[in-house]
Parts: structure tokens; C-alpha cells; sequence
């Protein structure tokens, strides 16, 4: 191992810095689930409708009860059945924990008074995920105090100013549905405080850190020109509703003004006192294992995150085995080859052909339809983050269309990271083809439940996007040698975020050991340590859905490999992973052999 860490020492000073940008969060509008679920139980004192019936029920009254996730999963409510809806933020309050309990165990007992073995194979397969996804959320009721809805790059403070940018008027409905959000930003915020008031008194605050990234955060975020990216697109949305007079859109940008200055403003001057006032009440500033039963709640939150049943030891041993594997290729490669070092250097300096993002995606389109199934038609825009939110947002996002309007695809650009052609061209291909945007449209057009398009499992979709982001190398128009040391570096750089998740959360690494760790790969900069332990403290097992879920692909693409043999091919195996759609990992493994041969004859027609 020692010759391979060598190699990677090389190469891998600066490349961490970029590595670390580019492992994008996204902001796909899904939910597994959670608070909120007091309804369900009114459907149990109805007559037992069919199974398709019942998901649907299921379905209606879960968007019902969170605004932001029903406008962004659905266009038109009403042909959907939903069309009398408190507009709302959500709730945090304890009773929450209680009603989130009591409705999945309503749903469990709906569940088992259905013969599964009379379901056809797609109701089946919604059955063992809503199944998983109940037993999981009953798990985490036991945690509750432990979730944290605000960090600096995917908190809630972080992502709801793009969501109200972004939030699309149809209809005058739709306007005012928005400024009702707006107006009721105070009191969830309010409940976002008494929340973390709880959890100070439990001990169970965020670090200091954090708590000072957040607050000064939000500072950015309400100075002088406060939410100007709400001020500058709400005029322009306006001009889309046809049935609004003038007098309407003076009326509603002066009660815009109102409500940014008298609500919203507000709302987050309160949260950032809260965490100025409570930052240094936290008992610790490392991992979760530091807190009484937060291994257990790590173990939890792994499997959540990731879709993988594997332990977080095997999940440790897999990752730490991978990296070997890759090292341990890439050397190879370089021993053969002494001139790739510089060639992988000089990548970042390559000129592609295809220079703007928009060429970039459709080259990548065009390039996968060899491996994948041919996606619906559809339409995409690339966009640029605005500069008041660009220093906290991740480098790149896609922001998920509604299912029923799979046109309004939206790819976030933010040019405060710098990146050369190749960083873009793959991050275009995680976000974009054959990436988020990919996935999801192709998932629309699939006979799922709907309520499977609201059921979010990232090990699934971040682990999809990272493995065609790995594949998108050999799409770049490089030389194959050169291409597949870049795709072994970028993959043994992610391993390396993974095993910081673990070791910080589950084995008590602290700032000095991610130094020591880093620096066995030739990461000797205290800077880059303490950011990279930061980040990771801030976000447990983030990092992991993207490589863990990675893996597990791997881990399905071989067995199919050896099941099928000759017959195999890797756009049938693609199709019959779209087809299944997100859902955990064992339970794709399962339905894989299933769904395979059709996908196969598809392929072959």
C-alpha cells in the first residue's frame, strides 16, 4: 500500500481542494415520511380501499401538509385530488414526534391487511418500500432531538431563499400562496428556535462552529440588499400570471417589500440571535458518537442516508478495500505509463470542445445513448446562482421539475467556485445527463405510485449521480488510459470524505487524526483538515450517500454481470435500475432479477 499512497500523494495536494467544491448536494424537493403525519390515521376509520387507492390517499395527504413540497412536486394539485391545503413551511413541535409515531403505525396495520402476494409486482415493490421506509421512521422517532435542520450549505435557512426564487406562478393561487409563505416564515422560524432551545437543554447543540457559520451566514443574508435575488425574480413572475391586472402586480410588489422587511427579515434575525445565544452551550465539537447514544443514532442516520443494510463497520471495510482497489489500479496505470502524472495535472488546463454548459449537456446526451435508455422528451434551462447566495450554496444543484410537469428542469450553476472545463463537464453529468435531471425524468414515465415520486432515498440518487459522473470521464473526448486514472483518483477522493465521516461520528476522530489520516495521502494542509472536519461534523453521513450509494451500484452492476453473463449488457442494466427507481439497496437487489429481462428485450427491440 505504501507505493500507492506515493502515487496519490502526487497527485492529490491540490485536487482535494476542487474534489471537495464539487460534491454537490442538490436541492431535489423530497420527502420519506417525517413530521406531519397526524392525517394518515383519519383514513384507517374509512373502508379499506384498494392498494393503488390507498397509496394515493397516502399521497394526498402527505403533500397536503407541507406547501413548499407539494408546489414543487406537483403542477396542477387539483388533478391529483388535493385542492384544500393549509399553506404552510411544516412543523417542528414535540407533538410532531408523537403524531409521526402513531401514523406509521396506522399505516403498518393498513399495510397488513392486504395480501401481498395477490399485489402485481409493481404494487409489491411500493408495498416493501413504504414497509423499509415506515420501520425506518418509527426508528428515528427514538432521535428526534437529534436532527438538525440548519447547517451552512443544505440548511433550512440555506435553501429556502432558492426555493422562493424559484417557486413558480401558474396562477393567482400560486401568488398568493407565496406570500403567505413569506408571512408565516416567523413562526416557523420560531419553531426552528424552540427546537434548538430543546436541544441545548439536552445537550445536544451544534458545535460552536457551526453555530458561528450559520449565524454569520444569515448575516450576509439580511444585509443591504437583503433577499435581493426575491426582489429581482417575484416582479418577473408576476408578468407570467395573464390573469393579474396592473393594479394587482403594484399591489402585490408593494405587499413583497412588506413581508421581505416585516416577516422574512425579521424571522432570520431571530434565528441568528437564537444561535449567537446558544453557541456555546454545546458539549462537544466532533462527532456524533461524542453524544449519549449518538453512535446509535449514527447507525440510524447512515442507513437512512445511505439505502445500504451494511453495517457501518462493513460499510468502513468496504470503503477502505475500494480505496486500495483504485490505489492500487491507478498504479498500475502509472507504472506502465510514467507520463500520465503530468497528463492528470494538466487536465484541469484541457480545453474541451464543448465549452458552455449548455454543449456540455447535450455532447453528454448524445454520448450516453449507448449505455442508457433513451430518455423522454423534455426541456432544461442552466442557470446561474444569484450573487447574494452564491458564497453559501453548493457549487451546482438541480432543481427538481414536478412530476407532472417534467419541462421545468433547472440546473444551477454558481460561479463563485472556479473550475476548469473537465470539472464542469463532470459535474454537468452528476446534476444533468446522465445525472439528477436524467433520473428523474425517466422515473415519470414509469407506472410508479405516485407516492413514490415524494419517498426520498439519497443513497439511491446521489449514489446514481456520483457513478455516471465516474462513467461521464469516458465521454470526455480524453485518451481511455488517461480518462480511467482520472475516474480511479476522483473515486479514491470521495472514498477518502467517507472514511472522515466514519471515523469522525463513529470512531471519535478529532482534528488532529483527519490531519494524520489526510496526510498518509499526501494532504499535509491544516486548512484543508480542519475545513474537510468542519464540513463533516456539520453534515454526518452526507458525504457517505454519495460514495456508499456509488458502491452499491458497483456492488448490483457485478452480480448482474455474473447472473447474466453473456446476455449481459449495460443498457439493460441501466433500464432495469430506472425502472425499479429509488428505493433501498437490498430491496432493488431483490427486484433486479425482476425486472432485468424486460429490460433486456427493451433494450434489444
Amino acid at each position: 500500500m505504501i507505493e500507492e499512497k506515493k502515487i496519490f500523494e502526487k497527485w492529490m495536494d491540490n485536487k482535494i481542494k476542487w474534489e471537495l467544491r464539487l460534491l454537490s448536494l442538490g436541492l431535489c424537493i423530497a420527502i420519506l415520511f417525517t413530521c406531519g403525519m397526524s392525517a394518515f390515521s383519519s383514513i384507517q376509520a374509512k373502508k379499506q380501499p384498494d392498494f393503488s387507492s390507498y397509496t394515493q390517499l397516502l399521497f394526498q395527504e402527505q403533500l397536503a401538509s407541507d406547501t413548499l413540497s407539494l408546489h414543487y412536486t406537483l403542477a396542477d394539485p387539483a388533478n391529483y385530488g388535493i385542492e384544500d391545503y393549509e399553506v404552510s413551511l411544516g412543523s417542528l413541535s414535540e407533538a410532531d414526534r408523537f403524531a409521526t409515531r402513531l401514523s406509521c403505525e396506522n399505516i403498518k396495520a393498513a399495510l397488513q391487511q392486504y395480501d401481498y402476494d395477490g399485489l402485481p409486482m409493481n404494487d409489491r415493490l411500493t408495498y416493501d418500500i413504504v414497509s423499509y421506509s415506515l420501520d425506518q421512521n418509527l426508528r428515528g422517532c427514538s432521535y428526534y432531538d437529534y436532527e438538525e435542520p440548519l447547517n451552512a450549505i443544505s440548511g433550512v435557512q440555506a435553501e429556502l431563499p432558492i426555493l422562493l426564487a424559484e417557486y413558480t406562478f401558474r396562477s393567482r393561487a400560486d401568488v398568493e400562496d407565496y406570500l403567505t409563505l413569506i408571512d408565516s416564515a416567523p413562526s416557523y422560524f420560531s419553531q426552528i428556535v424552540d427546537f434548538e432551545e430543546r436541544k441545548s437543554a439536552k445537550g445536544l447543540f451544534m458545535p460552536s462552529f457551526a453555530a458561528n457559520a450559520i449565524a454569520n451566514q444569515i448575516t450576509s443574508l439580511i444585509t443591504e440588499p437583503s433577499f435581493n435575488c426575491l426582489r429581482e425574480t417575484f416582479p418577473d413572475k408576476l408578468q407570467q400570471v395573464a390573469e393579474l391586472t396592473s393594479d394587482d402586480r403594484v399591489n402585490y410588489l408593494r405587499e413583497h417589500d412588506a413581508l421581505i422587511e416585516g416577516s422574512l427579515i425579521p424571522a432570520y434575525k431571530s434565528l441568528r440571535e437564537c444561535l449567537v445565544r446558544l453557541r456555546d452551550t454545546a458539549i462537544h465539537d466532533g462527532g456524533l458518537c461524542q453524544l449519549p447514544d449518538g453512535d446509535d443514532y449514527y447507525a440510524y442516520l447512515v442507513q437512512r442516508s445511505t439505502a445500504s443494510t451494511r453495517t457501518v463497520d462493513e460499510l468502513n471495510e468496504m470503503i477502505a478495500s475500494k480505496r486500495q482497489s483504485n490505489l492500487s489500479q491507478l498504479a498500475k496505470i502509472i507504472r506502465s505509463n510514467p507520463d500520465i502524472l503530468s497528463q492528470m495535472s494538466a487536465s484541469a488546463h484541457v480545453n474541451l470542445t464543448w465549452n458552455t454548459p449548455e454543449q456540455m449537456v447535450e455532447h453528454l446526451k448524445d454520448c450516453m445513448s449507448a449505455d442508457f435508455p433513451q430518455a423522454p422528451e423534455h426541456t432544461y434551462e442552466i442557470k446561474t446562482v444569484e450573487p447574494s447566495m452564491q458564497s453559501f450554496l453548493s457549487p451546482a444543484f438541480y432543481l427538481t421539475a414536478p412530476m407532472d410537469d417534467p419541462n421545468e428542469n433547472n440546473i444551477y450553476i454558481n460561479p463563485a467556485y472556479e473550475r476548469s472545463d473537465l470539472e464542469l463537464f463532470t459535474t454537468l453529468a452528476h446534476e444533468g445527463y446522465p445525472g439528477h435531471l436524467y433520473e428523474t425524468v425517466f422515473s415519470y414515465e414509469q407506472e410508479l405510485s405516485p407516492l413514490r415520486h415524494i419517498m426520498s432515498f439519497g443513497g439511491y440518487t446521489e449514489g446514481w449521480a456520483t457513478y455516471v459522473e465516474m462513467c461521464s470521464y469516458d465521454y470526455a473526448g480524453l485518451d481511455p488510459e488517461l480518462a480511467r486514472a482520472l475516474q480511479l483518483n476522483a473515486a479514491a477522493t470521495l472514498s477518502l470524505y467517507a472514511s472522515i465521516d466514519i471515523g469522525i461520528h463513529h470512531e471519535g476522530w478529532d482534528r488532529d487524526i483527519v490531519l494524520e489520516f489526510l496526510s498518509d495521502y499526501g494532504i499535509t494542509s491544516v486548512e484543508t483538515a480542519d475545513h474537510v472536519y468542519e464540513l463533516v461534523v456539520e453534515t454526518p453521513a452526507n458525504y457517505l450517500k454519495y460514495y456508499v450509494g456509488y458502491l452499491e451500484f458497483l456492488e448490483l452492476k457485478k452480480d448482474a454481470m455474473f447472473r447474466y453473463g453473456s446476455d449481459y449488457n449495460d443498457k439493460a442494466f441501466h433500464q432495469a435500475l430506472l425502472a425499479i427507481g429509488p428505493a433501498p439497496f437490498s430491496i432493488i437487489k431483490n427486484y433486479l432479477p425482476l425486472y432485468y429481462p424486460q429490460a433486456s428485450a427493451s433494450s434489444n427491440a
